[in-house]
């Protein structure tokens, strides 16, 4: 990225951002500009801006709500002018790159980093987890976090007894990880191709709706963070990526019950 290419990620940082961002933004791009093989020096350069920005955002906890700054992901997409598949794909690969997760200190932001914390922890069933969600409130665990449970391999949880719901996020949460053993589950299960409704937010208070053809879930980027789960779908003549949580199956129709497992578990502990 050059002078006029880094003025892109820095002039979105200070409309929305913060000093903070600026500071993370300016070392990411250096480190990218140093490798060997430029990352970009191929693609549109807004891409390349918009990644750096859903990259950073995804460590540093731009995208929830109770976070300041907050951004969301189609903000971003937005104000670049990018596509969600492609920015997401470009995000992936440059935390790849530079092994960027969260409280990665090397990218993180100085107020996550200031707020981290490694006391008051203790290990439940191998995990390690803060203390107070132990003292949460108690909720009786259903079937289908059973389901979900035993898809992710987190052993232990039992049928008929309470959890604090703190305890059961930390283990069931939606991350990479487990985000890949649900796709390696459901490749397994669902059968393509079908077709379905997508429901796609398209304004506040603005659902579309529209019928898409569904043919595999996503083999090159698979999953994302935010998005979760990817599947590959026809438009009419035209091919598109969509998150496999906004695809609506009838109950009883073929494939329903994996596809409901899953947003159910998606929804509840994204």
């Amino acid at each position: 990225m050059g002078t006029s290419d880094k003025k892109l990620t820095i002039e979105f940082s200070k409309k929305v951002l913060n000093e903070e961002y600026e500071f993370v933004i300016e070392k990411l791009i250096n480190k990218m500009a140093r490798k060997r093989e430029v990352p970009f020096v191929t693609g549109r350069i807004e891409i390349w801006a918009a990644a750096v920005i859903h990259a950073l955002g995804t460590i540093n906890f731009l995208f929830d709500k109770s976070s300041l700054p907050y951004v969301s992901a189609t903000d971003i997409f937005e104000y670049f002018g990018t596509k969600q598949s492609t920015t997401s794909q470009k995000s992936k690969k440059i935390r790849d790159m530079f092994k960027m997760t969260y409280f990665n200190s090397n990218f993180s932001i100085e107020s996550v980093n200031r707020e981290t914390s490694f006391n008051n922890l203790s290990i439940v069933n191998g995990l390690i987890v803060p203390q107070n969600i132990l003292n949460d409130k108690q909720v009786d665990i259903v079937e289908w976090e059973i389901e979900a449970a035993n898809i992710l391999g987190v052993m232990g949880l039992e049928r008929g007894k309470k959890y604090t719901e703190g305890y059961l996020y930390e283990f069931l949460k939606v991350k990479e990880e487990s985000l890949m053993s649900f796709y390696e589950y459901l490749l397994q299960h669902i059968t393509f191709p079908f077709s379905a409704l997508y429901k796609e937010e398209t304004g506040p208070l603005e659902i579309a709706e529209f019928e898409v053809h569904c043919i595999r879930l996503d083999q090159e980027m698979k999953v994302d963070e935010y998005y979760g789960i990817l599947v590959e779908c026809k438009v009419g003549r035209k091919k598109v990526i969509l998150p496999l949580a906004g695809i609506n199956l009838d109950e009883g129709r073929k494939n329903f019950k994996w596809i409901d497992l899953y947003q159910g578990w998606f929804w509840s502990y994204h």
